[in-house]
């Protein structure tokens, strides 16, 4: 037996380079991280904005003009033959290059005796395309900053170290090796293996002496080579440890960068995150990172909803500001405009009325924070209350609250507000109007306290509010003259069966104010919702509900208000029948009120509606039956539909209506409509239909209603 090619077994590390042999022997007992951390690149770390070729730039929009006739309204307000013309659009700008302004424009001219003439402008500050172009530059900004192992030191020792390890196990794993290692076991532990009888008793002991010594030798190798392994499997897993975490850094680097940094405190959040990986920070020019936290800038008209018992729900023609960083501050001062509902009577006789308020505060408005409102105006009120003059009058208004926020836990916080006013008190005559300011005036006061609150173990959310406000309490959220009001309201939302089960219900008493409205129902009345939604998965959508309704009516110059509820249930359903897709719908509603509500001809009725959509690769069809009645009337409605596509120019369509009402007979009706495409984005709408109404004594009665519509895209570039 022969061994041969120990001198001969060589590993990987006797062709390492001498300087990585050098540092490998630095590092060999301890892994040196401060030698082997990640190189990143050193720019600035101020973001640098480059001047804009243009200090006013325009963007895009769009316009649209919209004008509708309709012969017979189809509300309690008696009107005939109304037309309106509708002009809306918006238009970007960016100022100084980075500063993004959004102006909307809505004009309405009419020949109605309700709806008044409006024309508004409103100009805003765009957060959201300021927080998108800052969040690209300080994305731009860091992958330029990106980590990588530039010093290779760290990648090559760990590949060398790992390409050893490889060639050691290779060869104590080889099968020549251990066919090697059992011969020199077997020379050295069974006597007489190599003996060979032919020689001489002296040449065989001199031989097998030497074919022991090469077996030890082999062994020994054997083993070393073990130990070595040990050790250097060490060093690959610890190079590699340090490796990994380099490359873990990078990746979460990378993540940080990609995530979404659009918050008011969002760059003070990035910098502490980078803080964490050990990487160079990023800093923004001031007056941009305090643009960051612009929260509304509006000019023109605007909304105004501010807190519960300060202004809430309504619009001015004026400035409305509101910044938060960790801080909070918020100025509003122009002429007040009730258009929110829109139910303002043409010609009814309004005295001005201006808003101008003031909050400031610390901590963030969505979160933990602590505000103090002070605001001051003149209001319009509905009734003055002196003798049954229902006239209309103004008073000055006077108020503070004070505003607070806790969170409890990331699901659950808590908002309550305390407030007090000074206003004239119409309770007593003639009116007190120079009322001192006292804290010991109950009636002057206001408290309204909300929570919120989410188990996510369970799905559960949970919402519950109550306020009340004296006889004499005055802000801009409510309307109600010499009559105190405790209103409160709970909602629940629970999920079932991994979610496909949806349940929400709620309770709510009576909590409605506008200036332009006569209450006629109990202040103590207490409205009941609840609603469920079924979805799953290939079978229909099923939605049910008992909710509150409203009807509007008017009655010579005021409008009356009607509440009632009704029970709902939707079936929504898309499957295919011959891999031709369809649609079918089922709508069931009761109405539950009476006769005595003025203006609506439904009472206590109920309505079933069912409609069947066909979708060939042309054009769609469509079939629908609806039945609506009560114990005075019965209507039936039958839909014959058709849509065709004409490819990229749009669709043609039209319609046929056939209307029957129990004892007045069947009449015909019919729609055509279409939607075409000027150039790539222009697109015009047109649509007529001969329609029918129920009414009172007349039997069915023609409505005939048509649309012209155009929307024009631009862009600049």
């Amino acid at each position: 037996m022969v061994i041969t090619g120990v001198n001969q077994i060589t590993f990987g590390q006797d062709s390492i380079l001498p300087h990585i042999k050098t540092t490998f022997l630095q590092l060999k007992n301890t892994a040196d991280s401060s030698r082997l951390k990640i190189k990143w690149q050193q720019p600035s770390a101020r973001i640098k904005l480059s001047k804009p070729d243009k200090w006013v730039r325009l963007t895009g929009g769009y316009t649209t003009y919209l004008f509708n006739h309709r012969t017979n309204v189809d509300t309690p307000f008696a009107e005939k033959n109304i037309s309106q013309h509708n002009i809306s659009g918006s238009l970007g700008v960016t100022v100084a290059g980075i500063i993004p302004l959004n102006i909307v424009y809505w004009s309405r001219q009419s020949n109605s005796q309700v709806f008044r003439d409006i024309t508004d402008v409103q100009v805003s500050f765009n957060r959201n395309a300021f927080r998108s172009q800052v969040q690209a530059l300080v994305k731009k900004h860091l992958l330029a900053l990106a980590p990588r192992i530039e010093d290779s030191l760290l990648e090559k020792l760990y590949r060398v170290r790992e390409t050893d390890l490889l060639d050691m196990d290779k060869w104590l794993r080889n099968p020549f090796t251990m066919q090697q290692l059992i011969e020199a076991n077997e020379t050295l532990n069974v006597p007489r293996i190599s003996y060979d009888v032919s020689l001489p008793d002296s040449i065989n002991e001199k031989r097998a002496d030497s074919l022991r010594k090469k077996a030890a030798a082999f062994i020994g190798l054997y083993k070393e080579t073990q130990v070595k392994y040990e050790a250097r499997k060490q060093q690959v897993d610890s190079l590699k440890g340090l490796y990994d975490k380099n490359i873990t850094r990078i990746q979460k680097y990378r993540q940080l960068i990609n995530a979404d940094w659009s918050g008011a405190d969002a760059i003070g959040k990035l910098k502490n995150e980078l803080g964490k990986l050990d990487a160079p920070g990023v800093e923004l020019p001031p007056k941009y990172e305090w643009l960051m936290g612009i929260r509304n800038f509006n000019a023109g008209r605007v909304p105004v909803n501010h807190s519960e018992l300060t202004a809430r729900n309504i619009s001015i023609k004026g400035v409305n500001f509101e910044y938060n960083s960790w801080y909070y501050l918020a100025l509003t001062a122009g002429v007040v405009d009730y258009r929110f509902r829109d139910f303002a009577l043409r010609g009814t006789v309004r005295t001005p009325q201006y808003l101008y308020m003031v909050r400031a505060g610390i901590g963030n408005i969505e979160k933990d924070h602590i505000i103090l409102s002070a605001f001051r105006g003149k209001k319009q009120l509905f009734a003055s209350g002196t003798g049954g003059n229902n006239s209309l009058s103004s008073i000055d208004v006077t108020g503070i609250s004070l505003e607070g926020r806790l969170r409890l836990n990331k699901y659950v916080y808590a908002t309550g507000e305390l407030a007090q006013s000074i206003a004239p008190d119409y309770r007593v005559l003639p009116p007190e109007k120079d009322k001192p300011f006292r804290l010991t005036d109950k009636v002057s006061k206001g408290m309204s306290l909300k929570i919120h609150s989410y188990f996510p173990a369970t799905g559960t959310r949970l919402e519950g509010m109550y306020k009340y406000t004296g006889a004499n309490f005055q802000s801009f959220s409510s309307f109600q003259t010499n009559a105190a009001l405790r209103s409160w309201n709970v909602r629940g939302e629970q999920y079932f069966l991994k979610r496909k089960i949806k349940l929400v219900a709620a309770l709510k008493n009576n909590e409605f104010s506008n200036p332009y409205l006569v209450q006629n129902y109990s202040s103590s009345t207490v409205f009941k919702s609840l609603s469920a939604t079924v979805k799953v998965k290939k079978w229909p959508v099923v939605s049910a509900g008992y909710l509150p309704m409203s009807q509007l009516t008017r009655l010579n110059d005021q409008l009356i208000e009607s509440r009632f509820q009704t029970l709902n249930l939707n079936i929504y359903h898309t499957y295919k029948l011959a891999q031709m897709p369809l649609a079918s719908t089922v709508i069931y509603n009761k109405f539950f009120n009476r006769n005595s509500d003025p203006g609506f001809l439904y009472y206590d009725a109920t309505s079933i509606f069912f409609s069947q959509s066909l979708f060939f690769r042309l054009f769609t069809a469509g079939l629908s039956v609806s039945h609506t009645g009560n114990g005075t009337y019965q209507l039936n409605v039958m839909d014959e539909s058709i849509q065709v596509n004409i490819g990229k120019r749009g669709t043609l369509g039209g319609g046929a209506k056939i209307n029957n009402l129990k004892n007045a007979g069947t009449k015909m009706g019919g729609y055509l409509n279409a939607s075409i495409r000027i150039g790539r984005q222009d697109v015009l709408y047109l649509s007529y239909e001969k329609s029918f109404l129920p009414g009172y004594v007349a039997g069915l009665i023609r409505n005939d209603i048509a649309n012209i519509q155009f929307t024009k895209n631009f862009s600049f570039r």
